[in-house]
């Protein structure tokens, strides 16, 4: 059962009045990995076509790491890139991506010092497009247990805790797994049985509060949460853009 429209995803956030925009179906579910590398969709496949405003892609690119491969991606695809530079760049965006890269409690500090995280909260609240990868899916949760505990924005039930590695799991997972998808996400529909690519050390997991979220889990060593969906607002923990062929 789809999960309901956001009622009161956290105290801190104040509603925006922008109206809803196209979804971010055609940006993600081009990404997935067979038995040989494959190449990204032809432009000509695109469900989305549009000019003007309707080819810009918001990017929430803060400034923690290398997010160059989801710049390709989005370029590849045809569309076109702006970069938040204020709170009002979130807000105004048609479609947003936030590539999340590095420690939790640095991200957050940015977000909460720049008023970003608020603008954020605020622009999800209101079911506009949004793809969160990896970090980006991370930061939606209540808390993070890296150099924690350290608030997250809230918006998911859930803690986000470091694998165990005492059963001889390897941290941080890195490489190729595979999905079990557990509700229809649209961005998952060509996915199937097919492998995704994982960086990370730290991981959510499902529970009774927050399965209404969870579009799909993955499994290392313990069962992760790998990707949510509610509305229009989608984030994976696996990384899209690392995870087709050249």
């Amino acid at each position: 059962m789809e999960a309901a429209p956001f009622t009161s995803p956290s105290s801190t956030c104040k509603t925006s009045s922008i109206s809803s925009s196209p979804s971010l179906v055609s940006l993600s579910k081009i990404y997935y990995r067979n038995h040989s590398p494959f190449k990204f969709k032809s432009r000509r496949n695109l469900s989305v076509r549009a000019s003007n405003d309707d080819s810009v892609v918001t990017l929430l690119d803060y400034g923690a790491g290398n997010v160059r491969s989801v710049r390709n991606a989005i370029l590849h695809l045809g569309f076109q890139i702006k970069d938040v530079q204020t709170p009002k760049d979130i807000l105004n965006a048609r479609r947003l991506i936030f590539p999340g890269v590095g420690a939790f409690a640095p991200a957050m500090d940015v977000l909460n010092n720049t008023g970003m995280g608020e603008a954020l909260c605020s622009y999800i609240q209101n079911d506009r497009p949004f793809l969160g990868i990896c970090l980006g899916l991370q930061l939606l949760f209540e808390s993070s247990d890296e150099n924690g505990p350290v608030g997250g924005l809230g918006m998911i039930p859930g803690v986000v805790g470091r694998f165990d590695s005492s059963h001889g799991f390897r941290v941080p997972h890195i490489g190729w797994n595979a999905l079990q998808i557990t509700k229809d996400s649209e961005i998952l529909d060509d996915i199937g049985n097919r492998h995704v690519y994982f960086v990370h050390s730290y991981r959510a997991m499902p529970s009774n509060e927050n399965k209404e979220w969870i579009s799909s889990t993955c499994n290392y060593g313990d069962e992760f949460i790998a990707s949510v969906r509610r509305g229009n607002v989608h984030a994976v923990q696996f990384h899209p853009e690392k995870s087709g062929g050249k």
